[in-house]
Order: structure tokens, then sequence, then C-alpha cells
């Protein structure tokens, strides 16, 4: 519940305050970076007098606009403190020094894995649909600023975020509630949190990837007992995206 509330509020939050930003500049989130897209846009702004601009959002200013969410995703596990949350106890936040190197190699194998796995998904799916969402992101990126922001928001915030509520609190929480029946418990917890954690994207085309990764955190998590592993993971898996697309 808490998971759903942090989320919600979150993301709430991000909407109005984040949108109230974006169109008090003029700016618009859904402009594509397509080479088609952008000579017609330019050709139409030349064509019709108009300053010569994408309309995108800087970098940077994208990485704060998510500010309000992920305040919401850390925010509500930080004042449930006072409710008696123990976050080495109830959300495994402890780490040892082989979760670095275990949890990076586990996300970046994870990504290379999705690789062939995204060929089935494109006999159904237009395969520039697939990894349109990312480069659309990635054409906001213009200066070491945004750089840094970039990578900040995809492999640093956005994996402990997501981590302390879809591993931390909500696989733990659906898994602990079942705990007289341990191995049906853990099965419905990975699945159901995998299955969040995908869905919260709203990314269709990017869902069997998303829900992958997620039950391959969530494993990582159940053997380890910590979550640091899993967080590890989620930045390896990030991270792999990024240079990828930076590159």
């Amino acid at each position: 519940m808490l998971a759903l509330v942090a989320f919600g509020g979150g993301l709430f939050l991000a909407i109005l305050v984040g949108g109230s930003i974006v169109a008090a500049q003029g700016w618009r989130l859904d402009v594509s970076a397509a080479i088609g897209a952008e000579a017609g846009r330019t050709a139409m702004q030349f064509g019709q007098n108009l300053p010569l601009d994408d309309l995108r959002p800087p970098g940077f200013v994208l990485a704060l606009l998510n500010l309000p969410l992920w305040v919401g995703l850390i925010g509500v596990p930080l004042l449930d403190r006072r409710n008696g949350l123990d976050w080495r106890r109830d959300l495994g936040w402890t780490m040892k020094p082989v979760d670095v190197p275990l949890g990076l190699g586990v996300g970046v194998a994870t990504q290379f894995v999705l690789i062939p796995l995204y060929e089935l998904v494109w006999l159904v799916a237009d395969r520039r649909d697939v990894g349109q969402a990312a480069e659309d992101l990635v054409a906001h990126v213009d200066g070491l600023v945004d750089v840094f922001a970039f990578v900040v928001m995809t492999a640093v915030m956005a994996p402990l975020a997501e981590e302390i509520v879809y591993r931390g609190l909500l696989y733990r929480g659906i898994r602990d509630m079942e705990a007289s029946h341990h191995n049906l418990a853990v099965g419905l917890a990975v699945v159901a949190s995998s299955l969040v954690f995908a869905i919260s994207h709203f990314q269709f085309v990017q869902f069997p990837g998303l829900f992958l990764f997620g039950v391959v955190a969530a494993v990582l998590f159940q053997r380890t007992g910590r979550l640091a592993t899993a967080i590890w993971a989620h930045v390896g898996f990030n991270a792999t995206t990024v240079i990828l697309l930076l590159a």
C-alpha cells in the first residue's frame, strides 16, 4: 500500500509541477527525435518564418522535473520510520563489497540478454517504436551539464528510488504477508512486484524487458537479502542503456 501511495503521490506532483513549468516555458515533452520529424519541423518553422527551435526542455531541466517523483518514492518510507519502519530490518538496507561487482555484472548481462529478446517484440511492434522513447529522451541532452543530469537521473536516482519502493517495500511487503507459505509467497512477490514495476513505466513495447529485469532484481534481493544488490543491478542495467545511447 505504501508503495502505491508513494508512486501515486510522486507521479501526481511530477505531472502537476513539471507540467506547469513546461507549459509556462512553451516546451513540449513529446517532440520526436526521428530524422523525418526533425526535418519536417525545421522546414515548417523556416517556411512560417518562426524561430528554429526543437521545443524540447534542456536535459538538466528534464532531470529536475523528476524530483517530485523521487521525493514521493523515497519520502514515504522515510516518513514511515516514525511508525517503526526499520530500513535495515524491513527493507534489507544493507550492503557488502561483493554487491557492487555482483549487481553491476548481473544488470549489464541482463541488458544484453534482452537484445535478442526484442527480436521477438519486433515481430508485433515496429522496430522504431522499441527504441524511440529512449532516443527522444537522449535528444534533450546537449552539453556536459545535460549529460551529467541524464546520468544522474537514469543511473543513480532512478535505481535508488525505484528499488527502495518496488523491491524494498512492495516485494518484501507481499512476501512477508504470506510468510507461512514461503515458496508461494516468494513467487507471488516476484511476479507482482515485477508487474507493477514494468507497468509503472508506461512503455508498452518495453514491458517485457522491464518485467524481466524486475524478476532478476527481485531474485537477487531474495537470494542475498540485501537491497544493495538489486540497486547495483539496476545501476548496471540503466547505465548500459545510457552508454549505448550516448556513445
